[in-house]
C-alpha cells in the first residue's frame, strides 16, 4: 500500500487556488519561456539541456522574417516591454500597435549586452521599421550609471548604423524598488533594493537624455507619471516594485509616446543623420556593452553544482520545475521546515523531466548522498504533453536517481489540482497523471504522495481566491503540512 495522507478538513483548503494562482501567474510571467515542446515520448525522456532564451530569440527572428513587409514599429527591451504582449498591456497593444504593424522584441531579464547580442544575430536583419521604441537598462543597474548609459548608447549606435532609415525613441528607465518579500535567496536590499537602484536611475536617465539629436533619435522620460501624487512608489500598479501589472500604466505609457508614433508614421526619415555621439567616456567595466547570449538554466545548473560541492552533506533533496522552485522565494519558511534535514532545493523555473535527466547525467547531484529525494513535475503536465509521456519521464528520473544516488529513497509528489470544478479538463488530466504516477511506487525505494488532495473540498471544488502577489506563504505552509508526516516517516 502506498503512503497516503489523511485529508485536513479544516486546514487552509481555501488557499489551493492561491497556490495555483502562484503557478499560473509565474507561468504567465515566464515571458521568455520556450515554445511548447514536441509531444513525442522522447521530449519527456531524453536528457536535454534547455535554452529557453535562445529558442525565444530564434522564434523572434523567424517572426520578423515572416512579417518583415508589415512591421513599422519595433518594441525592444526586457520584461517590462515583454508585458506589452504577455501581460496587462496586451489589450492595449492589440488596439493601438498591432493594427499599425508592430513586433515585440522584449525578453525578460535582458540587459543591454543581451539586446546587443540579439541585434548582432539577426533579430532586426529582415526588418526596415520606421521606429524602434527602446526601453532597456533596468537589469544593468548593478553597474555604474556611465556603464549602463554606454550600453544603451551601444544599442542605439548599432540600430542607427544598420538601419539608418529607422528612428529610435530612447525611453527613460522606469522608477523601481523591491519589496522585502520579493527579494530572492542570497540577495538583499543592499544589492537589489532602493538603496542601490533608486539613486542610479535619474543619473542614468540624465546621461540617456544626451542621446537626443532632435532628428532621428529622441529621448522621453515619463516615469514620474507612474508615481503617486505624493511622489511615492505605486505598488498597486507595480506590485513587485518593477513591473507594471495593470492596464493603467500601459495606457500612460502609450499616451506618452503617441506623439512620436503619430509623427514618425507619416514623416519620412531624415537622410544622412549619423548615430549620436556617446554621452560618456568608455567605461572600465564593459559588461553592459559586450554582446552576450544567455542560458539562464545552464547558469543555474552551474550554481547548483557549486552548492552541491560546498554543502558537505544533504539528507533531503528536492527536484522539480517552477512550482518547486518557488520555495526559494520563501527560503526562511523552507529552512524552518526542512533545515534540520540539511535540505537543498534544486527545483527551478525552466526545469522539466528531460532537463532533470540531463542534470542527473551531467553531475548535477554528484557528491550528494541524500536519504530522500522528493520530485514533483507540474510544468510538463500543464502544457499539452500527454500524461503517459510525463509519467515515462518521471520513471526515467526515478531510475536515474537510483543509479546515481544509490541508497536514496524517492518520493514522487502528485500534481496540484487546478480549476474550480472537478469537471475541469486540466483537473481531470492531473487526476489521471497522479493515478498513473502512483503506479511507479514500490514502497521500498519509490513512494508516492498525492500532495494536492487535501486542498480539494469534499464536493470537489476549489475556492476562487485571486491573489495579486506572486508568492502566497500560507499556501506553501499548507503544502508543507500536507507532506510533513510522509517526509518525517521516510527520513526515519
Amino acid at each position: 500500500m502506498r503512503l497516503s495522507l489523511v485529508p485536513m478538513e479544516n486546514r487552509l483548503r481555501h488557499l489551493i487556488l492561491v497556490l495555483v494562482t502562484v503557478i499560473f501567474s509565474a507561468l504567465g510571467r515566464a515571458d521568455d519561456a520556450a515554445p511548447t515542446p514536441v509531444n513525442s515520448l522522447a521530449a519527456s525522456t531524453t536528457p536535454t539541456l534547455p535554452d529557453a532564451w535562445g529558442q525565444l530569440h530564434e522564434s523572434m527572428v523567424a517572426d520578423a522574417k515572416a512579417r518583415a513587409d508589415k512591421i513599422q514599429i519595433v518594441l525592444l527591451g526586457d520584461s517590462i516591454t515583454r508585458r506589452w504582449t504577455t501581460g496587462a498591456g496586451k489589450p492595449i497593444y492589440e488596439k493601438r500597435y498591432a493594427p499599425l504593424g508592430a513586433i515585440n522584441l522584449g525578453i525578460s531579464s535582458d540587459g543591454t549586452q543581451h539586446v546587443l547580442w540579439r541585434l548582432q544575430h539577426g533579430v532586426l536583419d529582415a526588418l526596415h521599421p520606421k521606429m524602434v521604441l527602446l526601453l532597456i537598462g533596468t537589469n544593468n543597474l548593478s553597474e555604474e550609471p556611465e556603464a549602463v548609459a554606454y550600453g544603451v548608447w551601444s544599442i542605439v549606435n548599432q540600430i542607427r548604423t544598420t538601419h539608418p532609415e529607422t528612428r529610435v525613441l530612447v525611453e527613460a528607465i522606469f522608477p523601481r524598488t523591491v519589496l522585502p518579500n520579493f527579494v530572492s535567496k542570497g540577495t538583499g536590499p543592499a544589492t537589489t533594493g532602493p538603496a542601490s537602484y533608486g539613486p542610479k536611475i535619474p543619473l542614468v536617465n540624465q546621461l540617456l537624455a544626451k542621446l537626443d539629436d532632435g532628428k532621428m533619435v529622441r529621448f522621453i522620460d515619463f516615469g514620474a507619471k507612474f508615481l503617486k501624487s505624493d511622489g511615492s512608489f505605486d505598488y498597486d500598479n507595480f506590485p513587485d516594485g518593477t513591473h507594471p501589472e495593470k492596464p493603467g500604466p500601459f495606457e500612460i505609457w502609450a499616451d506618452s509616446v503617441q506623439p512620436f508614433v503619430d509623427e514618425w508614421l507619416k514623416e519620412p526619415p531624415i537622410p544622412n543623420v549619423p548615430p549620436p555621439p556617446c554621452p560618456v567616456a568608455v567605461p572600465t567595466d564593459l559588461v553592459s556593452s559586450t554582446p552576450d547570449s544567455r542560458n539562464d538554466w545552464l547558469l543555474r545548473f552551474k550554481r547548483q553544482q557549486t552548492v552541491a560541492a560546498q554543502s558537505g552533506s544533504c539528507d533531503l533533496l528536492f527536484l522539480g520545475g517552477m512550482t518547486m522552485g518557488l520555495w526559494d522565494k520563501l527560503n526562511p519558511a523552507f529552512q524552518k521546515e526542512y533545515g534540520a534535514y540539511k535540505a537543498l532545493n534544486f527545483g527551478s523555473t525552466g526545469s522539466r523531466t528531460e532537463s532533470i535527466l540531463w542534470e542527473l547525467q551531467n553531475g548535477g547531484m554528484d557528491g550528494l548522498k541524500p536519504k530522500l529525494v522528493v520530485v514533483q513535475m507540474q510544468d510538463n503536465i500543464l502544457d499539452d504533453t500527454p500524461v503517459e509521456n510525463v509519467v515515462a519521464g518521471m520513471k526515467a528520473i526515478s531510475q536515474s536517481i537510483m543509479q546515481k544516488l544509490p541508497g536514496s529513497k524517492i518520493l514522487l509528489l502528485g500534481d496540484f489540482p487546478v480549476g474550480t470544478s472537478p469537471n475541469d479538463p486540466m483537473r481531470q488530466k492531473i487526476a489521471d497523471y497522479n493515478e498513473q504516477l502512483a503506479k511507479l511506487a514500490d514502497n521500498k525505494s519509490v513512494y508516492f504522495l498525492d500532495v494536492g488532495r487535501s486542498f480539494i473540498h469534499p464536493d470537489g471544488t476549489l475556492d476562487p481566491t485571486p491573489q495579486p502577489q506572486p508568492f502566497a506563504p500560507a499556501a506553501f505552509d499548507h503544502w508543507a503540512d500536507a507532506q510533513r508526516d510522509t517526509i518525517t516517516s521516510l527520513m526515519k
